[in-house]
């Protein structure tokens, strides 16, 4: 028997038992019967009625038994719908199997102060039926349906709180905030038992979009020329600033990269990244050490929203189009400083101090490589000259006493000395050609302070119709093209 017929039996019996308070053979009929009891101090009660034609009592109870549950369940105020979730189906089919149990029982075990109290059955012309009081203790009851109604709920919540909190954030001007929150709803909302699901990715998303959009990086001061070695003359300054114009709020506390060129001791040139955050107007203001790269560079600032990419990451494939604009928003809010590395190296005497070494390991009597450098750095300029060193204190790269020969053999004449050893370290036979591989490490030194300007390791390889002239076009293509160009643009 279906539950609209239960109810529909329940409503005929108790009309029918308001107009003849006893049943047939004079049995007075239980008031609980004629109207279910009104909650009292402790307890909630429910009464389950059913009729069956035939005069089966067992079916006509099973029937009772099912209207009884049905109203306990009416009560709890629960729906499983085709949207509701795995888990909140089983919760609510699991606790509908345990009142069922414990009424076709009569146990008091199964569910915590929920007991059948009392059975009454009717018989009139062959017809049976089955009433079924029951008594739940009201804070029990309320328990249950507390729990249930919080199984429901998880599930919307789980969209439903990041997304409120995203608003609230926005509210509060507070839109980094506002980014994680929305992003974190967006992947809340690809929950297997998600109502709407994808429209709630794609709103939440472009919610985020939004709050992204809103925040900006204004370039504030900074310098546009440093003589390279030298300290910057002021630092980069920049403010984080939430909405358009010139009214718009500083974002407290907002973390930022920022991005500058160096040099590495091998001389190639990298970047480096630091992390900072805006203080209490939005503003960073960063301060890069001396600059060990000549010519134009540049300096970035990042809005660091780099945390949130892990969520956008584990959004499903089939929002990849979401996700490459979101990802492209994270990362897209930046802005840069051009500036100019100025070089003084043209201006100061130098000396040129190369030795060039055979396979044997020992001083060769050519000067090519040093002279390649010569013509380079004398092309571009540059005060520069032959400086002899002895050689075998090239050799072992003693830098002191090389500064210390240096400075007692010329004097104030020369204020910098570019030293180094350069060598042959293969020539082979390629057809009817050779060829041959040069390296060499040289270093600049200034000899007023001691400091190392410049060291370089580096290799260069050259064709020639013999070995010989392989030889010295490979020395001469190091020094000239090579070292020579690279000391041009990395001399500060």
């Amino acid at each position: 028997m279906n539950m609209r017929r239960a109810f529909g039996i329940v409503s005929a019996s108790i009309l029918l038992l308001a107009a003849c308070a006893t049943a047939q053979g004079g049995t007075k009929v239980p008031e609980w019967v004629l109207s279910v009891p009104s909650p009292d101090a402790t307890n909630t009660w429910f009464v389950g009625s059913s009729s069956d034609a035939s005069g089966d009592v067992a079916l006509a109870s099973e029937d009772a038994t099912a209207n009884l549950v049905a109203s306990i369940m009416n009560y709890m105020g629960a729906r499983v719908t085709v949207d509701s979730s795995a888990e909140a189906r089983g919760t609510l089919e699991s606790y509908e199997a345990a009142v069922v149990q414990t009424v076709k029982s009569e146990s008091t075990g199964r569910l915590s102060g929920f007991a059948v109290k009392e059975r009454y059955v009717s018989r009139d012309d062959g017809k049976v039926t089955v009433y079924i009081l029951a008594s739940y203790q009201t804070k029990e009851l309320e328990k249950e349906k507390a729990r249930i109604a919080a199984v429901f709920k998880e599930i919307d919540d789980a969209v439903a709180k990041p997304e409120a909190a995203g608003k609230a954030y926005l509210s509060d001007g507070r839109y980094v905030d506002a980014v994680r929150s929305f992003i974190e709803a967006a992947v809340a909302a690809t929950g297997k038992d998600i109502v709407n699901g994808d429209i709630k990715v794609e709103r939440n998303v472009n919610q985020a979009r939004a709050a992204i959009a809103k925040l900006r990086l204004e370039r504030v001061s900074s310098p546009e020329s440093v003589n390279a070695g030298s300290a910057f003359p002021a630092p980069f300054v920049i403010r984080v600033l939430a909405g358009e114009g010139d009214s718009a709020p500083g974002v407290i506390g907002a973390s930022v990269f920022v991005t500058y060129p160096r040099r590495q001791a091998s001389g190639r040139a990298i970047t480096k990244t630091e992390r900072l955050l805006s203080d209490k107007g939005g503003t960073v203001s960063f301060l890069p050490p001396p600059p060990d790269l000549v010519g134009k560079a540049k300096i970035s600032f990042r809005l660091d929203l780099d945390a949130n990419l892990d969520l956008v990451d584990s959004l499903p494939t089939r929002f990849d189009a979401l996700k490459d604009a979101l990802a492209d928003d994270l990362r897209g809010r930046s802005i840069e400083f051009d500036y100019n590395a100025l070089s003084m190296a043209r201006t100061v005497p130098t000396g040129l101090a190369i030795v060039e070494i055979g396979d044997d390991g020992k001083p060769l009597p050519t000067n090519t490589a040093q002279n390649g450098v010569l013509t380079a750095l004398s092309t571009e300029r540059f005060r520069v000259g032959n400086a002899p060193v002895a050689p075998e204190l090239l050799l072992v790269y003693d830098d002191a006493a090389i500064i210390a020969a240096a400075r007692l053999a010329y004097g104030s004449s020369i204020q910098r000395l570019i030293y180094g050893v350069v060598r042959i370290e293969s020539a082979r036979k390629d057809g009817t050609s050779w060829l041959a591989n040069a390296r060499g490490e040289l270093r600049c030194v200034d000899l007023v302070s001691g400091v190392v300007l410049y060291a370089a390791d580096k290799t260069s390889i050259a064709v020639g119709s013999d070995e010989a002239s392989a030889r010295r076009s490979a020395f001469s293509a190091l020094g000239k093209d090579v070292f020579g160009k690279d000391l041009v643009s990395s001399l500060p």
